[in-house]
């Protein structure tokens, strides 16, 4: 798969490509909020891909809930499924704001 710039994934693991991430449980798990604050990754021609998939919806619901957050500090062009219902995982959320902290800075 190609390389692409990766916004956090990388730092946090050390992986380049997509193929790490998919191989990889702290990859997989990091996956949405790196599609939430990378926007320069084309996701929907990766959607075909399950955990992408997954990842992808993840992070619709997470910008549904977050927009305004979101785009105060990474100003991301719209996910594909923007008004995509659903409930967040307030156990994530200190996941959440960590990494929006982080790409600020």
């Amino acid at each position: 798969m190609t390389e692409y710039k990766l916004r956090i994934i990388q730092l946090y693991t050390g992986y380049n490509t997509l193929d790490d991430i998919l191989k990889s449980k702290k990859g997989l798990n990091l996956l949405w909020l790196e599609i939430l604050v990378n926007d320069s990754i084309p996701w929907e021609d990766h959607l075909h891909i399950p955990e992408i998939n997954n990842a992808y919806q993840k992070a619709c619901i997470w910008y549904t809930n977050f927009k305004t957050m979101l785009n105060t500090v990474v100003n991301r062009k719209p996910l594909l499924n923007l008004n995509i219902k659903g409930r967040v995982d307030d156990r994530e959320y200190r996941k959440f704001l960590e990494v929006l902290n982080f790409v600020k800075s």
